[in-house]
């Protein structure tokens, strides 16, 4: 089957394994040994020089027995020696057995050889959910191999992670062999171009997966979550069930939507959230109601910093203990916009860091979150977060919720939504006044969405995007301090030069800096190209010529792309009654791109990249 996303399936039926090498413990080669660098990582600090997984999935169980090798390359690698195994914990259904492993370290040509003990492998709690194994090996340095094996079993069957090649530090080789025995049939589901690439085209045959000089997924560029778009396996059951039911995909996603929404509302309190609707003043607006309902929300109660998608307080309970976990504020949110007359209704979905929801998996275990969503009478709607509220930017929720599609939890048929980020925008004009013994420049921004971050240091919080025309240094005189007013963020300040008299002055590309970092490097994309938000600047800088200088404008300055993605990009300079100004446009007007569009943004990028290295010269005549 031919996809356009970076998924292929294939239906597995009584599979064994194919032959491949063997991995044993205590039994290294002379070039692991030599390893003193990564070809294509100069810079790792350590390596998996190689790993293997083999599962054995049965229709009620499986195991994965993993063997892992790994050459610390620097003093920093060490901290690879730390190994975390986590496994979910709750009903025990999942376990890991079997740890051991070595330190070996090449002392005077002799292979020393250090075992880990077992008194030091704990069992740790994570959360109410997780558990882990947690050891760290002895007598690790720069040039020690550490290797380790376990088993995983677990009765969770019904959609499994099974395999990652791909990992923090670069993998010279990894396998993953799959012993299918169940009497149902499975899907694979393989993520990444180079597996893709692969293994394209060989169904039921394939078995036994490969793949060599994997980079560290911390390379990959322009994905949500590295590790989710990392070369890796997932398994999933081809049949759902309702009991002992079959069901088909929009029937037991009916059902687990059904389930939810059973569990909500036995947590909520309509009658006490119509009282607290009634002291929330309306506004002369839905929006000023909205922004009311919101400081209501912030003002008296806190997010605990734990995602969840079921409640475990009432709307009542929440009030009284003024804190929840993210389902539990959600609610709280959901039922006072009820209250006061709002469509409102609650979206399950799964934040960035957590991973992409598989549409055609209704599974529970794929979601994290959930959110709010708000229909206004204008048709607007607006997301929002009751854990990660802004009064002022109402429009504009946490970037983290924005991840492709969420389910709709209302009675009825079900509903998905693609959760969409408004666009942001950024507005800058930067002055310069040139006098005789110093140079004045005055910056004036404003700014909205995205663009905006509370965790910003205050005296950076306009340079992280859009830096100053002119490479000299200006010291601060006064700043104002960051204000909210007509939908934007709005600071100025002002600050001088006294360094005068220079014969040449380059007015340089404010978005340069920033333009600079779209560097698309990929051979064969097959993953879509996912930008943190979609944005729009529009820069102006302006200077009065001094006397005794003039302005030397290239006539290929003037530039103006467009591309039929809907990018654009505009730069112009004009010199009106002694007045340079500098006009700067660029639109980015979606989050998301198919991969077959990487191409046409690498040209776009490569394009204007060059027009941001162009500068407007002022020298003295």
């Amino acid at each position: 089957m031919k996809l356009k996303s970076t998924l292929l399936f294939v239906i597995l039926s009584g599979i064994s394994f194919a032959q491949t090498r063997d991995f044993k413990l205590g039994k290294v080669t002379e070039q692991e040994k030599n390893i003193k660098e990564v070809s294509y990582d100069k810079n790792a600090n350590a390596v998996i020089l190689s790993e293997e997984g083999k599962m054995n999935l049965s229709f009620s169980n499986y195991y994965l027995t993993v063997k892992r090798r790994i050459k610390i390359l620097t003093e920093k690698g060490k901290e690879e020696a730390n190994i975390q195994l986590r496994y979910y914990s709750e009903n025990k259904n999942e376990s890991i057995s079997g740890i051991k492993g070595n330190t070996i370290n090449v002392v005077n040509g002799k292979e020393e050889i250090t075992p880990i003990d077992a008194k030091e492998i704990f069992d740790v709690s994570i959360n109410q959910l997780y558990n882990a194994k947690r050891f760290t090996f002895s007598n690790v340095q720069v040039g020690s191999i550490i290797e380790y094996t376990y088993t995983k079993s677990s009765e969770y069957n019904f959609s499994i992670d099974a395999w990652n090649f791909q990992h923090d530090i670069p993998t010279l080789f990894s396998e993953f062999k799959l012993n299918n025995q169940s009497n149902g049939g499975y899907s694979i589901i393989t993520i990444g171009d180079e597996i893709n690439a692969k293994y394209k085209g060989k169904t039921s045959s394939t078995t036994d997966w490969i793949l060599t000089d994997q980079k560290s997924y911390n390379d990959l560029k322009y994905v949500y979550n590295q590790n989710d778009q990392s070369e890796r396996i997932k398994l999933q059951h081809d049949s759902y069930h309702t009991g002992t039911t079959k069901s088909s995909v929009m029937n037991a996603w009916k059902d687990l939507i059904r389930d939810i929404n059973s569990k909500y509302d036995s947590y909520r309190n309509p009658s006490a959230m119509r009282d607290i609707a009634k002291v929330i003043p309306d506004g002369a607006t839905e929006i000023e109601t909205l922004r009311n309902i919101v400081e209501y929300v912030n003002n008296n109660v806190k997010w605990n910093n734990i995602y969840s998608i079921a409640p475990q307080k009432t709307n009542k309970s929440v009030l009284k203990d003024k804190v929840g976990m993210s389902a539990d504020l959600n609610l709280f949110l959901q039922e006072i916009l009820t209250a006061k007359g709002f469509n409102s209704y609650l979206i399950l979905g799964s934040t960035r860091q957590y991973g992409q929801v598989l549409l055609s998996y209704p599974l529970i275990n794929q979601f994290s979150s959930v959110i709010t969503a708000v229909h206004l009478k204008s048709g607007q709607v607006i997301l929002l977060d009751g854990a990660q509220l802004n009064k002022d930017q109402v429009e504009f929720a946490p970037l983290e919720i924005f991840n492709y599609y969420g389910v709709v939890l209302q009675k009825g048929e079900p509903s998905f939504v693609k959760l969409t980020q408004k666009l942001s925008e950024y507005e800058a004009i930067i002055s310069y006044q040139f006098l005789k013994d110093k140079v004045i420049l005055n910056r004036q921004d404003r700014f909205n969405g995205y663009f905006y971050d509370q965790e910003a240091d205050e005296e950076n919080v306009l340079k992280r995007y859009v830096t100053e025309s002119m490479d000299q240094r200006f010291d601060i005189e006064n700043s104002d301090d960051l204000e909210y007013r007509d939908n934007k963020y709005k600071k100025s300040y002002k600050a001088v030069n006294k360094q005068v008299g220079s014969p040449f002055y380059n007015f340089a590309n404010p978005l340069r800096a920033f333009l600079s970092k779209y560097t698309f490097d990929d051979k064969n994309r097959q993953r879509k190209v996912e930008f943190e938000f979609p944005y729009f600047f529009n820069i102006q800088v302006k200077s009065k010529i001094p006397e005794g200088y003039e302005v030397v404008i290239d006539e290929k300055y003037k530039a103006h792309h467009k591309s039929e993605l809907g990018l654009e990009y505009y730069q112009e300079a004009k010199l009106n009654d002694n007045v340079l100004t500098i006009s700067y446009q660029f639109i980015l007007p979606e989050g998301v791109y198919e991969a077959e569009k990487y191409n046409d943004l690498k040209q776009f990028f490569d394009k204007i990249r060059e027009e941001s290295n162009k500068e407007v010269l002022m020298k003295k005549k």
